[in-house]
């Protein structure tokens, strides 16, 4: 089951994943959390009149490759279009080949390189149509 969720009710799950989270007032976010019996994966994204980013996808270690993602991203991605969003953009690490196949799969495209966007890293800006 898909539903929306507070940061507060997130926070113990994204901290396993993200050590240095905290709690932001981002009047824009919306979290979602994918759960069973306890939570298995959590979605962010931001509203920002005709456009959206994906903050961050997370789901819990051994509950990969059950489409738990997809799920996520596909509930997160009709709201979008159901609010008339034109475009949704992201940012991955360019070394997480992993999420870069997942995004593409479902139709982003690489737009631009950002150097340096994670510390030593670059990133991607990724970025779906949905108009």
């Amino acid at each position: 089951m898909i539903r929306e969720a507070s940061k507060t009710e997130t926070k113990p799950f994204l901290k396993r994943y993200f050590p240095n989270y905290i709690i932001t007032k981002d009047p824009f976010e919306k979290i979602y959390i994918y759960e069973e019996n306890n939570c298995l994966g959590v979605i962010s994204i931001s509203i920002i009149y005709e456009r959206a980013e994906i903050n961050y996808i997370v789901v819990e270690e051994k509950n990969r490759n059950k489409k738990i993602g997809t799920k996520l991203l596909t509930h997160a991605l009709n709201l979008l279009k159901n609010k008339n969003i034109e475009t949704v953009s992201l940012e991955v690490n360019t070394t997480n080949k992993v999420a870069i196949k997942f995004y593409e799969k479902h139709g982003f495209k690489i737009k631009s390189l950002r150097k340096k966007y994670y510390g030593k890293n670059d990133g991607y800006l990724m970025i779906k149509e949905l108009r």
